[in-house]
């Protein structure tokens, strides 16, 4: 009895200790790693490239067919995380498609073009009239944002200011995104 407690109580010391140097460990490479300001306050201006290999300009969005909501999506058919959420963002794509004035821009990042049309192809909802696909293949805009692993997205509102941002895979399935980016679209465009 007293040799598994003692077992146990060694067990639990070691995880414990082990958790504390993986924690420190991990905010060091974070620290070391990061570039950028981990806070965007507003959308860079950038031209991406769109899978047919014209050019795409935020800012020329923004002259032109303003978004009330604009989510920028980093992603890469590499990336299973990515890959995984992809179906579930779609269908949220297609829930905000009544809500007008919301944009969707899906950046494909580090990948070739055959890989994405060949993806797209397998994805039901891929082709809304709410959603641009596009390519950041050098991590120009990428780093421009401060995206340093995907899946990552952005929110900004019809003034172009970060409204929220999303880092890793999300469950978009779920009613509360749904829900955040209805009141986000509410709010930005009583800035407008």
């Amino acid at each position: 009895m007293l040799k598994r407690l003692l077992l146990i109580t060694s067990i639990i010391t070691i995880t414990f200790f082990y958790t504390l140097y993986t924690k420190s460990s991990l905010q060091s490479q974070l620290a070391s790693e990061t570039k950028f300001d981990s806070v965007l306050t507003s959308m860079p201006s950038a031209t991406f490239e769109t899978l047919d290999g014209k050019p795409y300009s935020l800012d020329e969005l923004y002259k032109t067919e303003p978004p009330g909501l604009m989510i920028l999506h980093y992603w890469g058919t590499w990336c299973a995380p990515c890959e995984a959420e992809l179906p579930e963002l779609l269908d949220l794509v297609k829930q905000l498609e009544t809500k007008p004035g919301v944009k969707f821009l899906l950046v494909a990042t580090n990948d070739e073009v055959n890989k994405v049309k060949k993806h797209l192809k397998t994805l039901k909802n891929a082709d809304r009239a709410n959603v641009v696909w596009l390519l950041d293949n050098k991590n120009v805009h990428r780093d421009l944002f401060g995206t340093i692993r995907v899946p990552e997205t952005y929110v900004f509102s019809s003034d172009k200011a970060t409204l929220r941002k999303f880092i890793g895979p999300q469950e978009w399935n779920k009613t509360v995104f749904f829900q955040t980016f209805v009141e986000l679209l509410q709010i930005s465009t009583r800035k407008m």
